[in-house]
């Protein structure tokens, strides 16, 4: 709904003059459960939903250093199971944006995990990412290039491809 600009939308339809009631009406109580509903869906809860969908793209929260920070711990719960779906999704995914993404979501969990390096390498990711540092997309290139340097180096070492 957020994605997609319906506050916006709402906003705009609310702003003109309108003379039926009942419009005005339910204009207002859309508006009223989109605020309820983007209060619960954290930013964590949407990355997770992009994630088991397979389909990721470059919304502001991946390179969002304070996102990292703040929900990184998340990545432990049930046992490491969005990290395990993100690996999957390097095997799955045709899609370049998709590769890319995913390449460096790992990238960050390597830099903001203290234990990020062994976990990514427990859950055999390094093979699959070294895959696609011959990718044809540079974008996807690079983004595995900088995987794999955090992986290798650790992230107080490999921070000069980032930018």
């Amino acid at each position: 709904m957020v994605d997609f600009q319906l506050p916006q939308v709402v906003q705009s339809l609310k702003a003109q003059a309108w003379s039926d009631e009942d419009l005005l009406e339910a204009l207002n109580s859309l508006e009223e459960g989109l605020k309820d509903n983007i209060k619960k869906l954290s930013s964590f809860d949407k990355y997770k939903q992009e994630v088991l969908l397979g389909h990721l793209d470059w919304s502001p929260m991946h390179k969002d250093c304070l996102f990292w920070r703040e929900n990184i711990t998340n990545f432990e719960e049930n046992d490491f199971q969005i990290l395990r779906v993100l690996i999957t999704v390097l095997d799955i995914s045709n899609d370049p944006r998709t590769l890319a993404v995913v390449c460096f979501d790992l990238s960050q969990f390597i830099q903001h995990h203290p234990s990020g390096r062994l976990i990514v390498a427990d859950l055999k990711a390094k093979e699959r990412v070294m895959k696609l540092m011959n990718h044809e997309n540079a974008e996807v290139t690079k983004s595995a290039l900088l995987c794999i340097q955090r992986l290798f180096l650790g992230s107080k070492y490999a921070s000069f491809l980032q930018a």
